[in-house]
């Protein structure tokens, strides 16, 4: 038989499995309780709206919609995101803008066009799972930043020495990956102050910035902060802010469309980039978008939306604090919108051992903090979502995690006392 791994390209060989859709496997079971996936709930799907629209496709443009497109996009589309952007204050022309195959499309594309192996990318501890493996599958790595005990952004003097200290010992950094709105995996939200500061950064070291806003929109405590492509708009406009965008959790994610706001120049070395990928995005699905977006009814969809993940966030924050063992170092975030929490545990609890007896013997389910990390990783944290379960199941499925790391605490404080115990006794 061919050793088919000796015929694999240094690319390839970098490529790892994603942690979480591995992890999924273990919650398919329906006795599970699962808030490993970032799904959002079903219940925010507007069918019927999407039925009708998806009428409307085959009535009016069946024959542009079942033939190639652009790989640009649907003009129809494009015009539509503009609109939808010019309410938050973008101001974008159709050249800035590109439609792909969702944002996991973009960030590989990201890592494809800017990155040679070797080069280094400024991202979070923790930062989003997905922009790890397209960064390691060209052959990258992560020059990890933490985040400030406020939970506002970047611990901005963390960011200035480990990036000097990188420069200075010969490695090549290209660009900035960060999720200032509701940040996967942790929920925190950049304040205005710390979007600035990164901006400012990113201006004296001739960075880019690739803002990754999936959850932008999904704001239901406080009031929405600019975005840092914004914030570069209405400043300096040196179009060195890339963003990327997606329908995934406004809307729904089955469509697998989003897009692309960046400088005219970089749009069009993307459009190539995406050429050899797809040559273009679904075309039906981009014109079915479009007709839906035209009701004007997406913006009911986010309301609504915002409205239910409130609710659902509210309750696992209220479980956590009756059901979670008292223990300083047992703590969570309380995020303002999108669909995570982060939830740390004493140094001693691995949660990659964890999760497996939590499946197993609470049958209930998390992601991993290792999985956030591209060194050095921090095993003692986990991802909750809250946006895909029930209320009802969020109080059941916070019960049973509180059970199993109870135990696992007084397993690990039966273990200290028996070693610390004098000999005899």
């Amino acid at each position: 038989m061919m050793n088919f791994e000796s015929q694999f390209s240094a690319n390839a060989k970098n490529m790892k499995q994603s942690v979480i859709r591995e992890l999924l496997k273990l919650t398919v079971r329906p006795e599970i309780i699962s808030f490993a996936g970032g799904l959002p709930a079903p219940e925010t799907f507007p069918v019927e709206d999407l039925r009708a629209a998806a009428n409307t496709v085959f009535d009016k443009h069946s024959a542009k919609a079942m033939q190639y497109g652009t790989t640009e996009g649907d003009n129809d589309l494009k015009d539509e995101i503009i609109k939808f952007e010019t309410r938050q204050g973008v101001k974008l022309e159709s050249q800035n803008l590109l439609v792909v195959s969702a944002s996991q499309q973009a960030l590989d594309m990201v890592a494809k066009i800017f990155l040679d192996p070797g080069d280094y990318v400024i991202a979070g501890r923790p930062t989003y799972v997905g922009a790890i493996q397209a960064i390691v599958s060209y052959s990258a790595k992560v020059l990890g930043i933490p985040f400030t005990p406020e939970q506002d952004g970047f611990d901005m003097d963390a960011l200035v020495t480990k990036y000097d200290r990188a420069i200075a010992g010969g490695k090549k950094v290209k660009y900035i990956y960060v999720i200032p709105d509701f940040q996967n995996p942790a929920g925190f939200c950049w304040s205005l102050a710390k979007r600035q500061a990164l901006l400012e950064f990113a201006y004296r070291r001739d960075l880019i910035i690739i803002e990754d806003s999936p959850y932008r929109e999904i704001r239901f405590i406080g009031e929405h902060i600019p975005s840092i492509y914004l914030l570069d708009q209405n400043g300096q406009n040196r179009g060195i802010v890339v963003n990327l965008k997606t329908f995934s959790k406004i809307l729904i994610p089955g469509a697998r469309v989003g897009w692309i706001m960046a400088h005219e120049k970089l749009i069009a070395k993307f459009v190539i980039a995406k050429q050899a990928m797809d040559l273009c995005t679904n075309v039906f699905t981009q014109k079915w978008l479009a007709e839906y977006m035209k009701t004007g009814k997406l913006y009911d969809v986010i309301k609504s939306t915002c409205d239910n993940y409130r609710e659902k966030r509210n309750h696992m924050v209220n479980a956590l604090e009756k059901y979670m063992p008292k223990r300083w170092e047992i703590k969570w975030t309380k995020p303002e919108g999108g669909l995570f929490l982060w939830l740390s545990l004493p140094k001693f609890i691995n949660t990659d051992d964890l999760i497996y007896k939590a499946v197993e013997e609470e049958k209930v389910a998390f992601v991993v903090g290792s999985a956030f990390y591209f060194d050095e990783p921090e095993r003692n944290a986990m991802r909750l979502n809250f946006s895909f379960s029930s209320i009802d199941l969020i109080d059941e499925g916070i019960k049973r995690l509180a059970r199993i790391i109870t135990r696992e605490l007084e397993a690990y404080e039966a273990g200290h006392r028996a070693k610390t115990a004098p000999e005899g006794v």
